[in-house]
Protein backbone atom coordinates (compact mmCIF):
# COMPACT_ATOMS: atom_id res chain seq x y z
CA UNK A 1 0.00 0.00 0.00
CA UNK A 2 0.92 3.57 -0.85
CA UNK A 3 1.84 6.01 2.14
CA UNK A 4 -1.07 7.60 3.09
CA UNK A 5 0.39 11.11 2.21
CA UNK A 6 0.78 10.47 -1.37
CA UNK A 7 -2.20 8.53 -1.18
CA UNK A 8 -3.80 12.07 -0.01
CA UNK A 9 -1.92 14.05 -2.26
CA UNK A 10 -3.13 12.20 -4.88
CA UNK A 11 -6.82 12.39 -4.13
CA UNK A 12 -6.42 15.84 -3.06
CA UNK A 13 -5.49 16.97 -7.02
CA UNK A 14 -8.50 14.45 -8.01
CA UNK A 15 -10.69 16.49 -5.78
CA UNK A 16 -10.23 20.11 -4.69
CA UNK A 17 -11.93 22.21 -7.07
CA UNK A 18 -15.08 19.70 -6.36
CA UNK A 19 -15.39 20.20 -2.97
CA UNK A 20 -14.36 23.57 -2.78
CA UNK A 21 -17.30 24.83 -5.19
CA UNK A 22 -19.41 21.71 -3.18
CA UNK A 23 -18.55 23.79 -0.06
CA UNK A 24 -19.23 27.85 -1.87
CA UNK A 25 -22.36 26.52 -2.88
CA UNK A 26 -23.87 25.00 0.81
CA UNK A 27 -22.02 27.30 3.39
CA UNK A 28 -23.89 29.56 4.86
CA UNK A 29 -21.34 32.71 4.89
CA UNK A 30 -19.01 33.14 2.17
CA UNK A 31 -16.52 34.01 4.67
CA UNK A 32 -16.53 30.16 5.35
CA UNK A 33 -15.78 28.85 2.67
CA UNK A 34 -11.67 28.15 3.47
CA UNK A 35 -11.99 27.23 7.10
CA UNK A 36 -14.66 24.50 5.87
CA UNK A 37 -12.15 23.39 3.19
CA UNK A 38 -9.54 23.25 5.44
CA UNK A 39 -11.07 21.19 7.62
CA UNK A 40 -12.65 18.86 4.87
CA UNK A 41 -8.67 17.98 3.73
CA UNK A 42 -7.58 17.37 7.51
CA UNK A 43 -10.70 15.15 8.44
CA UNK A 44 -9.36 13.24 4.65
CA UNK A 45 -5.69 12.88 5.60
CA UNK A 46 -7.06 11.69 9.07
CA UNK A 47 -9.64 9.37 7.85
CA UNK A 48 -6.75 7.78 4.77
CA UNK A 49 -4.39 7.26 8.13
CA UNK A 50 -6.85 4.90 9.64
CA UNK A 51 -7.63 2.66 5.90
CA UNK A 52 -5.81 -0.64 5.23
CA UNK A 53 -6.38 -0.08 1.83
CA UNK A 54 -7.09 3.45 -0.76
CA UNK A 55 -11.21 4.23 -1.04
CA UNK A 56 -12.31 2.39 -3.62
CA UNK A 57 -13.89 6.20 -5.68
CA UNK A 58 -12.18 8.79 -3.88
CA UNK A 59 -14.87 11.13 -4.98
CA UNK A 60 -17.55 9.53 -3.05
CA UNK A 61 -15.05 9.31 0.09
CA UNK A 62 -13.95 13.12 0.06
CA UNK A 63 -17.79 14.02 -0.51
CA UNK A 64 -19.02 12.13 2.44
CA UNK A 65 -16.08 13.70 4.76
CA UNK A 66 -17.16 16.93 3.13
CA UNK A 67 -20.83 16.59 3.91
CA UNK A 68 -19.74 15.88 7.47
CA UNK A 69 -17.43 18.78 7.94
CA UNK A 70 -20.70 21.39 6.92
CA UNK A 71 -22.81 19.70 9.16
CA UNK A 72 -20.22 20.15 11.67
CA UNK A 73 -19.49 23.34 10.99
CA UNK A 74 -23.33 24.14 11.47
CA UNK A 75 -24.70 23.00 14.20
CA UNK A 76 -27.32 24.14 15.36
CA UNK A 77 -26.61 27.10 17.28
CA UNK A 78 -24.06 28.26 14.46
CA UNK A 79 -27.12 28.67 12.03
CA UNK A 80 -29.29 30.54 14.32
CA UNK A 81 -26.34 33.04 14.87
CA UNK A 82 -25.83 33.06 11.38
CA UNK A 83 -29.66 34.08 10.53
CA UNK A 84 -29.64 36.35 13.28
CA UNK A 85 -26.63 38.47 12.72
CA UNK A 86 -25.38 39.74 9.69
CA UNK A 87 -21.58 38.83 9.83
CA UNK A 88 -18.90 41.68 8.22
CA UNK A 89 -15.73 40.31 7.36
CA UNK A 90 -12.66 42.57 6.28
CA UNK A 91 -12.67 43.99 2.85
CA UNK A 92 -9.05 43.87 2.46
CA UNK A 93 -9.33 40.61 1.28
CA UNK A 94 -11.63 41.49 -1.38
CA UNK A 95 -10.01 44.35 -2.46
CA UNK A 96 -6.38 43.32 -2.39
CA UNK A 97 -7.50 40.23 -4.71
CA UNK A 98 -9.02 42.61 -7.29
CA UNK A 99 -7.74 46.06 -6.71
CA UNK A 100 -4.96 46.72 -9.10
CA UNK A 101 -3.63 50.24 -8.64
CA UNK A 102 -2.13 52.44 -10.97
CA UNK A 103 -1.84 55.80 -9.15
CA UNK A 104 -2.70 57.03 -5.74
CA UNK A 105 -5.53 59.21 -6.87
CA UNK A 106 -6.97 55.43 -8.75
CA UNK A 107 -5.93 53.28 -5.71
CA UNK A 108 -7.89 55.09 -3.35
CA UNK A 109 -10.49 56.15 -5.78
CA UNK A 110 -10.84 52.04 -6.46
CA UNK A 111 -10.17 50.74 -2.83
CA UNK A 112 -13.46 52.72 -1.81
CA UNK A 113 -15.40 51.57 -4.62
CA UNK A 114 -14.72 48.06 -3.61
CA UNK A 115 -15.52 48.15 -0.52
CA UNK A 116 -18.59 49.97 -1.00
CA UNK A 117 -19.28 47.39 -3.93
CA UNK A 118 -18.00 44.52 -0.87
CA UNK A 119 -20.75 46.38 1.44
CA UNK A 120 -23.22 45.91 -0.72
CA UNK A 121 -22.99 42.59 -1.68
CA UNK A 122 -22.56 41.47 1.86
CA UNK A 123 -25.96 42.63 2.62
CA UNK A 124 -27.38 40.66 -0.70
CA UNK A 125 -28.99 37.43 0.08
CA UNK A 126 -26.29 34.72 0.56
CA UNK A 127 -27.71 32.93 -2.76
CA UNK A 128 -26.56 35.99 -4.76
CA UNK A 129 -22.94 36.36 -2.32
CA UNK A 130 -22.67 32.50 -3.40
CA UNK A 131 -23.49 33.23 -7.43
CA UNK A 132 -20.96 35.86 -7.59
CA UNK A 133 -18.53 34.14 -5.50
CA UNK A 134 -18.79 31.17 -7.74
CA UNK A 135 -18.99 33.24 -11.08
CA UNK A 136 -16.17 36.04 -10.14
CA UNK A 137 -13.91 34.24 -7.36
CA UNK A 138 -13.50 30.78 -8.23
CA UNK A 139 -14.58 31.21 -12.20
CA UNK A 140 -17.43 29.21 -12.93
CA UNK A 141 -19.77 29.48 -15.93
CA UNK A 142 -23.35 30.23 -15.86
CA UNK A 143 -24.39 26.78 -16.06
CA UNK A 144 -21.52 25.28 -13.71
CA UNK A 145 -22.73 27.58 -11.07
CA UNK A 146 -26.46 26.52 -11.68
CA UNK A 147 -25.52 22.99 -11.26
CA UNK A 148 -23.41 23.87 -8.29
CA UNK A 149 -25.96 25.84 -6.09
CA UNK A 150 -28.98 23.08 -7.87
CA UNK A 151 -31.04 26.56 -9.22
CA UNK A 152 -32.02 27.13 -13.02
CA UNK A 153 -29.31 29.28 -15.11
CA UNK A 154 -32.09 32.09 -15.49
CA UNK A 155 -31.76 32.20 -11.52
CA UNK A 156 -28.10 32.47 -11.85
CA UNK A 157 -28.19 35.15 -14.50
CA UNK A 158 -31.12 37.01 -12.33
CA UNK A 159 -29.26 37.24 -8.98
CA UNK A 160 -26.16 38.43 -11.34
CA UNK A 161 -27.30 40.48 -13.62
CA UNK A 162 -30.10 42.73 -11.56
CA UNK A 163 -26.75 43.11 -8.74
CA UNK A 164 -24.41 44.43 -11.60
CA UNK A 165 -27.05 46.65 -12.55
CA UNK A 166 -27.63 47.82 -9.12
CA UNK A 167 -23.76 48.37 -9.03
CA UNK A 168 -23.71 50.11 -12.35
CA UNK A 169 -26.89 52.72 -11.53
CA UNK A 170 -25.12 53.43 -8.41
CA UNK A 171 -21.78 54.49 -9.94
CA UNK A 172 -23.74 56.61 -12.80
CA UNK A 173 -25.52 58.67 -9.92
CA UNK A 174 -22.06 59.02 -8.14
CA UNK A 175 -19.98 60.13 -11.45
CA UNK A 176 -23.21 62.45 -11.83
CA UNK A 177 -22.74 64.29 -8.72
Amino acid sequence: MEDSREQFEKIYVQTKEMIYNRIAAKCYAIDDVDDIFQNTYAAVFKALKGLDAPPPNPEAFVMLICNRQLAKYYSAARKLREKIALRMGTAEDWKEEYAEPFTIEDSIIDRAALTEIYALLRRKPLITQKVFFLYYRRGLTIPQAAKELEISEASVKMHLYRTLDEIRRRYREERAK
